[in-house]
């Protein structure tokens, strides 16, 4: 074998040993986020998996791998208190080769213009596929108001 078929091979192996690991590595995986920029706590649960906690601030990475759903709560304060949500959703997503999104909208022209064009399905006071395809935000403009704690007595040096 001359030097130069050796390497005409050398390169079909490697070649072909780079398109197998690109292959095999290719995932319909996608990393996306819950985001809490409210002053709620929120609670989010991935597929009746087990519940995550979010404080005002803080956000979520979620891995959506195949079309499942994602049900999330906010309550006023500390939620193993007892307290009901003042808020809840559940959003659907797909997750399909490169494409992760919240599915959202009703079927009315779907073909022409895709889903989601015409609101029917409202999502707020969540904003969903924003900044990304599969991320949902809790905005600071929840529209959600918690009630005051009742105020505590005012002490006084005059008696």
């Amino acid at each position: 074998m001359t030097k130069r078929v050796a390497c005409a091979w050398a390169g079909l192996v490697l070649g072909l040993a780079g398109s197998v690991s690109v292959v095999s590595g290719a995932s319909a995986d996608c990393l996306r986020r819950v985001y809490n920029r409210s002053n709620l706590v929120l609670v989010a649960r991935q597929d009746g998996g087990p519940a995550a906690t979010l404080l005002p601030g803080q956000s979520l990475p979620v891995r959506l791998a195949r079309p499942g759903r994602i049900d999330i709560a906010a309550y006023c304060g500390v939620p193993a208190a007892g307290g009901t949500p003042v808020t809840q959703r559940t959003f659907d997503y797909e997750a399909v080769l490169d494409r992760c999104f919240v599915r959202f909208g009703g079927d009315l022209f779907v073909p022409q213009l895709g889903r989601g064009f015409i609101g029917l399905q409202e999502t707020a006071p969540f904003t969903v596929n924003n900044p990304r395809q599969g991320d949902i935000i809790l905005g600071p403009a929840a529209g959600v108001s918690c009630p005051l704690p009742a105020a505590a007595p005012v002490l006084s040096r005059r008696g």
